[in-house]
This record gives structure tokens, sequence and C-alpha cells, in this order.
């Protein structure tokens, strides 16, 4: 039954499910795809009146119509029109860096988890975020041009692979700063390591939240999705539900949906073209068994391992020499390592063949060219054992069509399966067995030579009944019911996926984060360094509007009240201000992000300031005033400390960009004329303009903890820290090691050194209520 999905739907890969070709005549043609997914896939998006965004190859160029499909061709890509193609094109400087650069020297080896070949280089990387820009603007285009179509449509967004894993984030947040409604799904063709792996990668937290901004992320098997959602939890230090498979991202919590969506194949289409492909042409010896591995020519496939266990089996098992044959097939690689791998395996081919060979026999023929479907067919239906052993993989549909091809009842056929790929966890029918074991893939392959008929046939009866019901329609049909976008037909009922929610964050869920710290014997006190706007309490419209919430003040204050528990409120605000805000007594304030500091006797402290900082800070907020504050934009004056207020600018129309790109500029030009550093909120909505001094929120809370405790404190307390911007990462930094921090997030894409996020205050007030519930505790047991 065909896939329909209930509005129209954006597909975006690094490539079109076509490439663009130059034909004889000089016009611009194309070439189908030979990815299945991706041909099959294009019949929903021109079903849907969706449009697909991708790198169309390089024979059009910018300026140039999409071609459309050839007179008469049928297939699956022929459906989509060159008006549903947004062509996304990339120089060669992109190619060579994003491309060849980062996805297949880094991501490529460290994601199959060959750590050793993975080269990681900033210039690579920097090309790989430009070109998931790229690729997230055309995507937006499609976007728009879908809801201009049709207003009250929600099209589904559905991202591909690990070339563009941080589309979904940026799509996500443009979206809803221009009210762009939409779903968003990814999938993540090749495997996805365990924390051990990622963890190498330089960048890895901005890769993992550009992968969260979709609504669904999908995996070809469980082990893929459990490691993402554990990669999350360690690496991003967010909530997760391992049993719901959700992980807990962005501000105010927004939960992704984790899901295993194994890849099917278009059986009945394989099961034809194995009906229809004439015999294949197998130049073996009568009655010889042929042993079929089909790979691209890759250092992930185990191509060495491979004939090497082929070479053990004639070694050790001598009924075989003269009677069996293994083919292996290399087709075409994109990996620049082919050539040399190409020499290696041609070397140990030729050595082993020159040590077994005999008239009429060579026991290893290597094909080293694209086969057709119908070629393909042939060699899996003739041949009778298919070894699919590479060392990692995503899924590896090889497996899959020969099982599809396998239609002769006398001759069922045995597949042999690497346990490191995607197929392994449901074709437990296979002979599973480890490729780097050569001895024991010997011992594999003689079973599946001499396995009696009627277990083969029992066996592969088995496979065949689940790849067909588990084809490529049930993978999409399965994709858009996880993220409820699936067209369903009258005789279909609904059926309703695990709930897309996870609950609120609980005080039991801070025992996994708190326990191990606090648990720790000898301190004596506990001492809480709290940020305010967007920590404590939620950010308001303007500051005089960021207001705590009561049941915030009443466990503070309950906290303050406990002669083991000391607390430091340390704020970009004023002392007179966040004292009037929090309004609680027998606590330190640090105002001006810490440069003014007072504890809870009245005595103060100010670190060394420059000459004249109070004068040239009256001047430049005299400037300001008069130059920068127009169009809604106002100064907060905090003494020593000035805020320049444009959050007003942020709303499209509100000012004109080039106008907005002076006023900043020029602001930024008067905080330098008088002297000032310059600092910026993280949502650029704010431009402060502090005393030029090396002090931060860092070292106001060590010298707050240093006056409090003495020089010799570390051993004698805890410390939580907890924040919600840049100018808190300073303190994280600075209590690296020493302390437990906690980061409130404010957008889908945050770089922190705490050790855990939090979604929104609300989880600062259940944290604190812990701490308080633990102290309580603590306080009983003495």
């Amino acid at each position: 039954m065909a896939v329909s999905s209930s509005s129209s739907l954006i597909v975006t890969t690094f490539r079109l499910p076509f490439v663009t070709c130059r034909k004889e005549n000089g016009s611009i043609g194309r070439t189908e795809s030979r990815d299945e997914w991706a041909r099959s896939l294009a019949h929903i998006v021109s079903q849907s009146g969706g449009q697909w965004v991708g790198w169309p190859g390089l024979a059009l160029q910018k300026g140039q119509s999409v071609p459309g499909p050839e007179q008469g061709d049928s297939s699956p890509t022929a459906r989509l029109s060159g008006e549903q193609v947004i062509p996304v094109f990339l120089s060669q400087g992109q190619r060579d860096l994003a491309y060849s650069g980062h996805c297949k020297s880094g991501l490529w080896p460290l994601f199959h988890s060959m750590a050793d070949r993975a080269v990681f280089d900033e210039d690579h990387w920097e090309e790989y975020r430009k070109v998931n820009n790229t690729f997230a603007e055309a995507t937006l285009d499609a976007l728009r041009a879908a809801l201009k179509k049709n207003p009250d449509d929600v099209p589904m967004i559905w991202i591909h692979d690990y070339h563009l894993m941080e589309v979904a984030n940026i799509v996500r947040r443009i979206a809803q700063q221009d009210n762009l409604a939409c779903k968003i799904g990814y999938f993540m063709h090749i495997p996805f390591p365990p924390w051990d792996m990622i963890k190498i990668h330089p960048w890895k937290d901005i890769f993992l939240q550009g992968i969260l901004g979709s609504d669904l992320v999908g995996f070809q098997c469980d082990d893929y999705a459990l490691n993402f959602i554990d990669c999350c939890e360690r690496g991003l230090r967010t909530r997760v539900d391992r049993k719901k498979l959700l992980v807990d991202h962005d501000a105010g919590g927004r939960s992704v949906k984790v899901r295993a969506l194994p890849l099917g194949i278009p059986f009945d289409i394989f099961v034809d073209l194995a009906k229809e492909a004439p015999a294949a042409n197998l130049n073996v010896p009568k009655d010889a068994q042929v042993i079929l591995s089909i790979d691209t020519l890759d250092f992930t496939k185990g191509l060495i391992h491979r004939v090497n266990a082929f070479e053990r089996l004639l070694e050790k098992y001598h009924i075989h020499k003269g009677a069996v044959v293994l083919i292996q097939v290399c087709l075409p690689s994109r990996s620049e390592d082919a050539q040399q791998l190409r020499e290696m395996l041609e070397n140990r081919i030729h050595a082993i063949n020159s040590k077994f060979s005999v008239s009429g026999w060579t026991p290893i023929q290597l094909i080293s060219r694209p086969l057709d479907d119908s070629e393909l067919a042939a060699l899996y239906r003739d041949t009778n054992v298919a070894l699919v052993t590479p060392l990692r993989d995503g899924m590896n549909l090889t497996g899959k069509e020969f099982v599809a091809c396998r239609i002769q009842e006398d001759k069922p056929g045995v597949l042999v399966l690497s346990p490191f790929i995607g197929a392994a966890d449901l074709m437990q029918e296979a002979l599973i067995v480890n490729p780097y074991e050569i001895g024991r893939v010997a011992d594999y392959l003689h079973n599946a030579l001499t396995m009696p008929v009627p277990e083969a046939e029992v066996r592969m009866n088995a496979l065949r009944a689940r790849e067909k019901k588990n084809d490529l329609n049930d993978w999409m049909k399965s994709f858009l019911r996880e993220i409820d976008n699936l067209a369903l037909s009258g005789e279909e009922t609904e059926d309703r996926c695990r709930s897309g929610t996870m609950s609120r964050i609980k005080i039991d869920d801070f025992d996994a984060m708190l326990n191990k710290y606090m648990a720790e014997p000898g301190w004596s006190k506990l001492c809480l360094l709290l940020d305010y706007d967007g920590t404590l309490a939620p950010h308001g419209s303007h500051p005089d509007l960021t207001v705590l919430p009561e049941a915030t003040r009443e466990v503070l204050q309950r906290l303050a009240d406990m002669p083991e528990v000391f607390v430091s409120v340390i704020t970009g605000r004023c002392i007179p201000d966040i004292k009037a805000k929090v309004n609680i007594k027998n606590i330190t304030y640090a105002g001006n992000h810490g440069i003014d500091i007072i504890h809870p006797d009245g005595t103060k402290f100010v670190p060394p300031m420059p000459e004249e900082v109070e004068e040239k800070a009256k001047w430049l907020l005299q400037k300001l005033q008069s130059e920068c504050c127009v169009n809604g934009a106002w100064v907060e004056n905090k003494g020593i400390v000035l805020a320049l207020h444009h959050e007003a600018w942020k709303d499209k129309g509100s000012i004109d960009p080039e106008k907005k790109e002076k006023l900043l500029s020029r602001a930024r030009e008067l905080m330098t004329e008088a002297g000032f550093k310059i600092g910026m909120s993280d949502g650029g909505l704010v431009t402060e303009a502090k005393p030029s001094i090396k002090w931060d929120k860092g070292n106001a809370a060590i010298y707050i903890l240093r006056s409090a405790f003495g020089v010799d404190w570390s051993e004698n307390i805890r410390i939580i820290f907890a924040g919600d911007d840049l100018t808190d990462e300073d303190a994280m930094r600075g209590l690296k090691g020493l302390a437990y921090s906690f980061r409130v997030v404010n957008s889908g894409l945050v770089q922190t050194l705490a050790n855990h996020r939090l979604p929104d205050t609300k989880g600062i007030l259940t944290m604190l209520l812990w701490v308080e519930k633990f102290m309580m505790e603590r306080r009983n047991k003495k």
C-alpha cells in the first residue's frame, strides 16, 4: 500500500535523488540515484506536492533550471518535477573542506568507531557549518513557499544523514522567529557510536544540539538510538528518559523523540527483478558453490578481514578446495582511501589465488565495476551464500536484498552477517559472526556451505517473511507515524505511539545529579552561588518586570536561615536593585557581574578600578543615550557598568537592518573610546560596557569563598553554582572541579561548562527544594 504524508513534505539531503549530467548534445539531463530509499521517498514528495532540497551535482550551475525527467522515464524520481527541486550549489572549496574534509575524513571514521583514522581540522569544521547554514536557508525557502501555497498546512521537513547535522536547529530557530509552522524529522543512515567515540569530536556539543533541533530523530537500530540518548545525557548534561526514548532540550524543556526505525528495501521490486533477470554469468567450475560479497570500497567494510577469512576456510577445510568460489564485488566509493585499499585488496587476492589456484579453479574473483539492478538480482539469486561482514555499518541493505531475491525453492541460500550492522538486530536467523575473528568466520562459512537444505529453508523463509513485512514502505510509514504526519487510508486505524513528552523535572531527579557530589564525607558547609535573571527569576520583557517567584524566595529564605548553608546572589544588576529584588537578609550580594560585593555584615568590596572610571561612565551614558537610543533602545545605568538594551530591534520591521548595524557599531566605538570592555548577552540583545579590568563572575566567586571560608576551604565546603548566560560561564570556568554547576538553557544551541542543563527557572526551584530536603535529612542524621 502506498504511503502518504498528511501534509506537504520537504526532504533535505546532501544529494538530490538524482544527479545532473551533461548529455552528448550539450543539454543537462539527470541520472537516477542508486539509493532505493531516496527513489521511493521521491514518490511521497511528489504525491504531497512537496519539495526536495539537495546538491544537484556538477553539471547544473547557478541560474540554470533543474531539468525534468526524460520523456518515457517511469522511474520513481521521474514523478519529481524540476519545479519541486530546490538545488543547493556548492563550490569546489566547499565540497573539499566540508564533504571530503570534515564528513569523510572526520565524521565517517569516527561514527564507524575508527577514531585512529579520524582527522579534525578547524577549517574543515567551519566550512561544514557554513554548508549546513546554506542547506538550512534553502530548506527555509522551501518552507516559506509551502506555507504561502497553503497557509493552513503544517509542512514536515525530513533531514537526512551526518552531512547535515546542524540544519534542524538552524531551521527551528528561524522558523520560531518568523512564526513558520513546521515539524522537523531527522534520520541518521550511518552508525551512531557510543560516548567514548563521540567525546573525541572537538565540537560534539554543537552537532548534538543541531540534531536535537528536530521533533523526531531516527536511527537504524536500538543500539544507535540508545548511544545517541547516552551522548546527550553525558555530553550535553541534559535530562533523558531511556524508557520513553526522549531527550529534554531547548529553553522551556522541549521533548525530542528518539526512535529506532530500521530501513527496509522495496521487497517486491527485488522479487520481480530476481524473477526477470537472466542467469548470472558465473565463471566457476560446475557444481561449485559461490559465496557472494558486495560492498563499496571502504575501510569500514572489512574487505581484507573477509578475504583472510576465506583463505583460512581453504586452509582449514580441505573439502572446499576447488569446490567454492568467493565473488567479491567492489562498488565505486567516494572515499579518498579507495585507491590504497584497492591495491591492498588486489595484492591479498593475488596472493591467495597464487597459493591455491589450480587449472579451472580460481578461488577469488574480484569485480570492480558498477552492476545494474538485473545483474545484482541475478547474483543474489544464483549464488549460495552471502557474506556481509563489515567492521561497522549503519543498516547495510545487502543482506536484505539477498534475502528478497532467494526465490528458488530448491536453493534457499544462507546469509552470514556481522553483528556490527543495523540489520543484524532483526535478522537473527542469519549466521551472525564477529568479522574480527578470522578463524570463526571461516567456521561459519563452512557451516553455511554444508548446511542441510531443510535448515537453510527454515531460516530463509523466516528472513523473507520479516523483510517482506518490514519493507521500505513500512519504514517510511513508521517515520511519518512517529512524527504524527501519516495520512491514514479508510481501512487503517491510527496506532498511537509512545508519549512524546517528558514529565516535568521532579525533586527526585536531582538524586542522580547531586547525590554523588553531596554524599562525600568531611564537609561542613554548603555554598549556593546563584545568578538572578533567567536563573532564579524568569526573564521579563523589561528588567523591572523580572520578578522572583514567591516559592523561590521562600525556599531561599529557609536555606539562608540554615547555619550550615551560605547563599550568595551574583548578578549583572547593581547592588541596590538586586537587594530590592531578592529582599533576603543574611546573604552576600554581588552586583555588576561581581564588581560590587556586599556581605551580610555590610562590608563592601570593589576590585581596583582605572582612574576616572565614574566620569567616563557618565560621558558614555550621555553619548549612548543621545546617539544610539532610537526605535525602542535604551540604556540601563548600573553605575560603572552600562547596558544598551536593544531587544526592541529583534522583530522584523522594527528597524532597518542597515541602520541597526550602524547603531550597534557606533555603540561599540563609543564603549571602546571610553576605555570599557564590551560584553554581549547570549541572545545578542544587550550590549554591555564594563570597566576594563580583569574581573568577572569567576573572580568574584573565588573572592566570596575566600572571604567567607579562608584560603584552605576546598575540602570543607560543597558549592553549587547556577546561571543562564555567558557571564555565568566565567564562574563555571573558575569553579571547574570545585563546584557542581547548573546552566538554565535559553536556546537550542548552548555551549556550556555546566555539569547539568536545566530547562527553565522552575528547574532551579526544584533543585533548591532538593537541596533543602538533603540538608534537613543530613542534619537529622547527626
